[in-house]
């Protein structure tokens, strides 16, 4: 596996909204293999920029922390911390198909999980990911989340409801990486 490098984040803005559109419009047929898909509304320029605008709100709020990744400049993924309630929040990222491999995700991930700690006083993390996404759990798994539980029929993908594990990382999980100098 190739490394994350030249990887950069931000907060998402207003100006990404041209480059964010077209990423989102060339990785659709990617992500919709594994995830939800998006209502067709969003894929106008007025559907991200509203879509920008409502994740600017709830962070403005501090219930969401919406990421831009760059890779060399260019967006390859999106990282977000968000539905951030007193000290729990939900993890998700979405990275290009020709970005995958290269530990983008996991450098995500562990910047997720320090601004939780750091920024959000966030202690109690879930991510919801489906059964047959193997590579998002191997992100997971390395990151220090645990499956706790399995959703049946919880997420439609291709128009089939899959069944979704949700993972989880607790405070405990953050003490043994620490000590072991995996994620700080």
């Amino acid at each position: 596996m190739r490394h994350a490098k030249d990887v950069t984040f931000h907060l998402l803005t207003p100006e990404d909204a041209v480059e964010l559109l077209r990423f989102e419009r060339a990785e659709r047929a990617w992500f919709e293999q594994h995830i939800e898909a998006r209502p067709e509304c969003f894929y106008t320029p007025q559907g991200v920029a509203k879509h920008i605008i409502d994740c600017l709100a709830l962070n403005a709020q501090r219930k969401m922390n919406p990421l831009i990744i760059r890779e060399r400049g260019i967006i390859v993924g999106r990282a977000n911390l968000r539905n951030i309630v007193d000290d729990q929040a939900r993890v998700g990222y979405r990275i290009a198909r020709s970005a995958g491999g290269r530990g983008i995700a996991q450098h995500a991930l562990k910047r997720l999980l320090t601004e939780a700690r750091c920024v959000y006083g966030v202690t109690q993390l879930a991510a919801v990911v489906a059964v047959d996404n193997m590579a998002s759990q191997r992100v997971l798994t390395r990151g220090g989340f645990v499956a706790q539980q399995r959703l049946s029929l919880y997420s439609r993908v291709k128009g089939e409801l899959k069944d979704c594990w949700v993972f989880e990382y607790s405070p405990a999980s953050w003490r043994g990486l620490a000590a072991h100098n995996t994620l700080y």
